[in-house]
């Protein structure tokens, strides 16, 4: 049986989703190495130069320039290429990461329009924003500054140590030996199997938090009114303290083999000195071993940066990692089906064949063989109670979830043989909750048909009776919709209308649309949407039963169950849940409040 290929990490990962940038950040680490050998250089000419100088005086004798004119100058070029090869890696590093978190979040909110919508309900909104935001950045910061630290921290350590056996083989083992021993000390604490959950505990409880957070500074409204305090909210209080804790063990876990390795890493001189003593009492003349000597106790004490930036870089990408496996698992999500090379669609009457459907996580189905037929150009209304699957019945119809059984045909076409793309382009959707973006009202508008003229955008705003409030604004068209904007949760609900509109769709799907509308402005609306449906085919989710009397088809939905279908007079005549909620409507329309009584 063939092997799984064995999943990419790190640097290798980096490196395939760096696509076309390669050639940039391989360039960039080869720089960063060059720039590793130049920084080396001085070392070794100031050492020849020390040495000469000492040799000189201890023959009585002078330094002339002329003698190490040679060693000077070689000292300044390789500052100034050092000075050249660093910063060219940096440009062409940060360059080729900017590409790349460019390109890595465009193909993240791609998939993210492909996958199912269930995955958006088992996610909270802390955790995808830490994956699109945090978790990207890091692969930014990491391929922009890391990567080729990573190049540097390998090639200056290696480059150091062979100019060390150069200079004397001995004083090189000695020097060593301590950073052997923290390598070790660090391997042994590395290799221990708690280690990576510890640090993935962490991460998740962040993750979590962040989540919580952001779900408490949405309902801080709620939370002041009925819990009073933040200790009142329960979840925030344990996820924080879950996080604090996470951190406090990884900590205390790590403690003991981090202390360790940097009492051992720092620990040269205290090596060298003894040995250096040894030398020096054994020595024929001091001129031949004092110049090794205090060229060990420099660049020893210099030695300690690049290692340290190994290591450090090293722990970043186990931090890395963490990321990567949250984007990579947001790419493995499966996506919504498409069998085929796509289909194009002609024809926009709509069939339901035994569609069943359970969101993810429950046991129960929201949709549960449900068969129906909406013909081209007819108005049809879903009503029912609250969970009824009215709702279901749209998303399905948009894709947004993938049937459990049976089929979903537009024009007689299976929607898993057409496109994402093709299908939302002959769909209208105006949700119950409509979000508007933070941008102006006009491009909120356009939206919808990104290539019409300033004055459809302001022909569907007028349909949507939206145009004179917009109008009223101090920047009218261009006013940016913000929480200070002053508009209302119904003046929102159409502009989303006026979107809609503007898009001039073949199918049209309103999900309540009129629900913050009042009286007079929902009377406006219907008359917008009277003409807006003529030829069109129309799924229209209602709880006021009253807007929907007059369509072609009824379609009476309860417990993830089509119960019945027909025009108002016959459900009256024929369905006693129907009739029941007729009865209770005009019931609710009819009620009124006096003083110290309800009629």
């Amino acid at each position: 049986m063939d092997k799984k290929p064995k999943k990419k990490q790190g640097i290798t990962r980096l490196m395939e989703l760096a696509g076309t940038k390669k050639i940039e950040l391989t360039a960039a680490c080869t720089l960063s190495v060059l720039s590793s050998v130049c920084k080396i250089v001085p070392y070794f000419t100031i050492y020849e130069i020390l040495k000469k100088l000492i040799q000189s005086y201890a023959a009585g004798g002078g330094l002339a320039f002329a003698e190490v004119k040679t060693l000077v100058i070689l000292t300044a070029v390789s500052a100034v290429l050092y000075g050249i090869f660093a910063y060219t890696s940096a440009m062409l590093s940060h360059g080729a990461a900017f590409d790349i978190l460019y390109e890595l979040r465009m193909k993240l909110m791609e998939k993210m329009g492909r996958i199912s919508s269930g995955y958006y309900t088992s996610n909270t909104q802390g955790a995808i924003k830490k994956l699109l935001i945090e978790d990207v950045e890091q692969i930014e910061i990491f391929i922009a500054h890391s990567m080729c630290e990573v190049a540097a921290a390998i090639a200056t350590p290696l480059l150091t140590i062979i100019v060390l056996f150069l200079v004397d083989w001995r004083l090189t083992l000695v020097s060593l030996l301590p950073i052997l021993c923290s390598f070790v000390i660090l391997g042994m604490a590395l290799k221990k199997p708690d280690g990576a959950k510890h640090q993935q505990n962490m991460a998740d409880a962040k993750s979590k938090m962040e989540g919580t957070i952001v779900e408490y500074i949405h309902g801080m409204s709620v939370i002041k009114i009925f819990c009073g305090t933040k200790n009142a909210f329960k979840r925030f209080e344990t996820d924080m303290n879950a996080f604090t804790k996470s951190v406090h063990d990884t900590a205390y876990y790590n403690a003991n083999g981090m202390g360790l390795y940097y009492a051992f890493f720092g620990a040269q001189v205290l090596f060298l000195l003894p040995a250096a003593i040894i030398m020096l009492n054994h020595a024929a003349s001091y001129t031949e071993v004092l110049p090794k000597i205090l060229f060990f106790l420099v660049i020893c004490a210099g030695l300690k940066e690049p290692l340290e930036n190994m290591m450090n870089v090293s722990i970043d990408s186990t931090k890395i990692n963490v990321g990567l496996q949250r984007i990579d698992d947001l790419l493995a999500e499966p996506e919504i089906m498409l069998s085929g090379d796509g289909k194009a669609l002609h024809q926009f009457d709509i069939a339901f064949d035994g569609v069943s459907f359970a969101y993810p996580g429950s046991g129960t189905k929201a949709c549960n063989g449900v068969s129906l037929s909406l013909p081209k150009g007819s108005c049809n209304a879903l009503v029912g109670p609250s969970g009824g699957g009215k709702s279901t019945i749209a998303q399905l119809l948009l894709h947004f979830y993938e049937v459990d059984a049976g089929t979903i045909r537009i024009g007689g076409v299976n929607i898993n043989e057409v496109t994402h793309s093709e299908l939302v382009k002959h769909i209208a959707y105006v949700f119950q909750d409509s979000f508007v973006f933070h941008d102006t009202i006009e491009n909120n508008i356009r939206m919808g048909n990104a290539a019409a003229t300033f004055d459809e955008v302001k022909a569907a705003a007028k349909a949507a009776n939206i145009h004179e409030t917009i109008e009223a604004l101090p920047d009218g068209y261009q006013t940016i919709v913000a929480d200070n904007t002053g508009l209302s949760g119904g003046e929102k609900q159409r502009i989303a209308i006026a979107r809609a509109m503007l898009k001039n769709a073949p199918i049209i799907v309103l999900d309540e649309a009129t629900a913050y509308a009042d009286a007079e402005n929902e009377a406006k609306i219907q008359e917008a949407f009277s003409r807006l449906s003529k030829g069109k085919t129309v799924l229209m989710i209602a709880h006021r039963l009253k807007t929907i009397q007059n369509a072609d088809n009824i379609l009476v939905m309860n417990e993830g169950r089509l119960e019945a279908a027909g025009t108002h007079e016959e459900l009256m005549q024929s369905c006693v849940l129907y009739r029941d909620m007729v009865t209770a409507n005009e019931r609710r329309d009819a009620w009124s409040l006096r003083k110290g009584d309800v009629e």
